[in-house]
């Protein structure tokens, strides 16, 4: 199961468009896949015959879970899908961090197998840890169930390190004798002290919803979101800076070159696309922002995977440029509308929302002024920009009228000091400002 964004852990089988004993050739679609972002084919990763599929149809397994075999055909025969293998064990030092962007999908007929994690939690461990091992989808269904807290983590998990899946939920749901509806306000208690590091707030700070009130289910994109936010505030020291930026030239410019640049590149210029080519440039300056901590170590990025945030009517998806330290100006302009446009449409594969290395963010399209952006893990810095307004300023001991952007950076103070941060900020600050026509 491939990972198709940071904050996705599962995905699901919708449809497998070959059988046992057909051949298959590399990037040729072999399976069809949905998740909250993402409905999208996943393509053979290699030539050869798809000799076993491990995972049904409408099965929802982790990210990283092998779904299916392929090889020269000898074991073609088997049909009939075989037991889920377990997905494979977290990295040395319990991080998330791969040795590259491609995640670990298939496995090849006699390739030794990950040996299966337990599927309870181990020994010692305390219940706030096993609590903050479920994710939304679990305790979603665990408030609509009734189901308490301490019954939820009875229940035997089939996922990495003995995590609780929804299948492993349901499949209790099934088994276990009916009995009658938790009270609603038990219910939400026990979903929000499940999602609470141990020592969080008291219960009598969280709201108990009364008669009344309408209660609407968060999306599967909102509850990610949600997950993912807590735990970057939770991981990471961050940090704003903040900075005005003149941008004159490069709106004078716009103005005169816009309807030429999109009639004769397709599509529209808009500020983001300078916007990122002054970030690549000063990431290359700077590489401590395109970087990630992992354990005690700081992983340095080979290359610069930009990410920009798109809004959804659901939230939140962030595409990424590939390599965008490789592009032009203009490959840079038609990959964030590409992107933009795919999101929108849900059009989006795998690979256009794995392995962002930076981020930038555009709340000032809703003409928002300034912000302080959430780090996305397990990135280390953000940046986002305010909307583009006309401001009194001081130029030459004059005051003139002019087009002012406030930049916000955040940054993971763990591994980046404040005054690495506004020399960064400033960098690209000059690079807009000084853009030359």
């Amino acid at each position: 199961m491939p990972q198709m964004g940071e904050s996705l852990s599962e995905g699901t089988v919708t449809k497998w468009l070959k059988k046992p004993g057909e051949r298959i050739e590399r990037d040729e679609p072999l399976f069809e896949i949905t998740t909250d972002k993402v409905d999208t084919e996943v393509p053979a990763p290699a030539s050869g015959i798809l000799e076993r599929i491990l995972v049904n149809e409408g099965t929802t397994v982790a990210v990283g879970t092998t779904v299916a075999e392929i090889g020269d055909g000898a074991e073609a025969a088997i049909a009939q899908p075989a037991p889920m293998a377990a997905a494979p064990a977290p990295t040395a030092g319990g991080g998330h961090f791969r040795s590259s962007h491609e995640p670990t999908t298939f496995r090849r007929r006699g390739t030794p197998e990950t040996t299966p994690l337990p599927s309870t939690p181990p020994m010692g461990s305390t219940s706030g840890e096993s609590r903050r091992q479920l994710s939304p989808a679990v305790l979603s269904l665990a408030a609509e169930s009734g189901l308490d807290v301490p019954e939820l983590l009875e229940i035997p998990g089939s996922g990495r390190g003995g995590r609780i899946s929804r299948r492993d939920v349901e499949r209790y749901l099934r088994e276990r004798p009916a009995r009658g509806e938790a009270p609603l306000a038990a219910a939400s208690a026990a979903i929000h002290a499940a999602q609470l590091p141990p020592g969080g707030p008291p219960a009598h700070y969280l709201y108990q919803p009364e008669p009344g009130d309408k209660l609407v289910s968060m999306s599967p994109m909102r509850k990610q979101i949600a997950e993912h936010m807590l735990w970057s505030q939770q991981i990471s020291a961050q940090v704003t800076s903040f900075t005005e930026c003149d941008m004159n030239r490069i709106s004078r410019y716009r103005d005169e070159n816009r309807a030429r640049f999109e009639e004769t590149e397709g599509v529209p210029l808009t500020f983001l696309p300078f916007v990122a080519e002054a970030t690549v440039k000063a990431l290359k300056e700077f590489p401590i922002f395109n970087a990630s901590v992992a354990g005690d170590q700081i992983a340095f990025k080979k290359h610069i995977h930009l990410g920009v945030a798109v809004a959804l009517e659901e939230g939140l998806i962030v595409p990424v440029l590939a390599n965008a330290d490789e592009m032009s100006f203009v490959g840079l302009a038609r990959a964030i509308h590409r992107l933009a446009d795919a999101a929108r449409g849900r059009r989006l594969a795998p690979a256009d929302v794995r392995g962002a290395t930076f981020t930038i963010t555009n709340p000032g399209m809703f003409g928002g002024l300034t912000g302080t952006p959430m780090i996305a893990q397990p990135q280390v810095a953000i940046l986002g920009l305010g909307a583009v307004a006309k401001k009194p300023v001081v130029v030459d001991d004059a005051i003139a009228i002019r087009p002012i952007m406030v930049l916000a950076l955040t940054f993971d103070h763990r591994i980046i000091d404040g005054a690495t941060g506004f020399q960064f900020l400033e960098r690209i600050r000059r690079q807009l400002e000084e853009f030359e026509i």
